[in-house]
């Protein structure tokens, strides 16, 4: 794996070759496949930037955390833009102790780019926004998030696929998990404008409730101004399957591990993702201590 360590507008550590770092752009030339993940850590530098472009026909998978224990206000503003025929699997781990953090982030995808996309938060108290547009026919976008709030963490994650060319895809699948007082808003907005037909837009979003106090909510919302097009959505709130509970504590699991199993199931499409194997150590330990 390559590691990239971006901190006060520096980066340290040795980029890869067809990759250049300039003005807190970080470009990817065009026809490069690159077999091994590349992960970049955004270290301590709150109030930042960043921009990632990768170029046409080019393959590769980034890895970026996002890691801060700083209490202060945090805003982030990051961009990925995929260019025509390139693939991108795209994994942000953002883990914020601020008690006011603001991300925004957003992608586009150009002309038959794809672009699968997972965000995974685990900060304190957050809004943060993951938007995707689909600018090229046949763009293809999967977008996944899950946010887990405990005692005292609220955060509100809003999820966006805005179809702006013929004949693109876009898919989102978003959990949310509240435990203590935790609380987590996640809105799924899916468009389609006028004119962009045989789009084919799908999102389901899915809360999970670990404690009485906790609060989610969730929001599907699809605008669709056109009618030659696909599209559908789901949302589900509840607790975690009782008869499945049941199962793994008659199989000698108190209860509190039993959850937890479960619900690292649910999370295992992400975690599996984390090929960086301290990250993926750092975020199951998270995880599982705001169950």
């Amino acid at each position: 794996m390559n590691s990239l360590v971006i901190k006060d507008h520096s980066i340290s550590g040795n980029l890869p070759e067809g990759i250049t770092f300039s003005d807190q752009t970080l470009k990817i030339a065009k026809n490069k496949y690159f077999e091994d993940p590349i992960k970049i850590t955004l270290k301590d530098d709150n109030n930042e930037s960043l921009e990632i472009i990768v170029g046409e026909s080019s393959e590769v998978k980034i890895i970026l955390e996002i890691a801060s224990a700083d209490f202060e206000k945090n805003v982030y503003d990051l961009k990925l833009t995929a260019k025509q025929n390139s693939k991108v699997k795209y994994l942000l781990v953002c883990d914020l102790a601020s008690k006011d953090a603001i991300l925004n982030h957003y992608f586009t995808a150009e002309r038959d780019a794809n672009m699968d996309l997972i965000g995974g938060f685990v900060s304190n108290v957050i809004t943060a926004k993951m938007n995707a547009k689909l600018i090229g026919e046949g763009a293809n976008v999967n977008l996944r998030a899950v946010g887990i709030s405990s005692k005292d963490n609220k955060q509100t994650i809003d999820i966006e696929i805005v179809h702006a060319a013929p004949n693109s895809t876009g898919m989102m699948h978003n959990i949310a998990i509240a435990n203590a007082n935790g609380k987590v808003v996640l809105n799924g907005v899916e468009k389609i404008l006028k004119g962009m037909k045989n789009a084919n837009a799908y999102q389901s979003l899915k809360g999970i409730i670990a404690s009485d106090e906790a609060i989610i909510e969730v929001n599907p919302i699809l605008l669709i101004d056109e009618y030659d097009v696909k599209a559908g959505h789901g949302a589900t709130i509840g607790k975690l399957d009782e008869n499945s509970l049941y199962y793994l504590m008659s199989r000698g699991l108190d209860k509190k591990v039993a959850e937890r199993l479960m619900i690292n199931g649910f999370l295992n499409p992400i975690i599996s993702e984390i090929d960086d194997e301290p990250l993926r150590e750092r975020f199951v330990e998270l995880v599982n201590q705001r169950l």
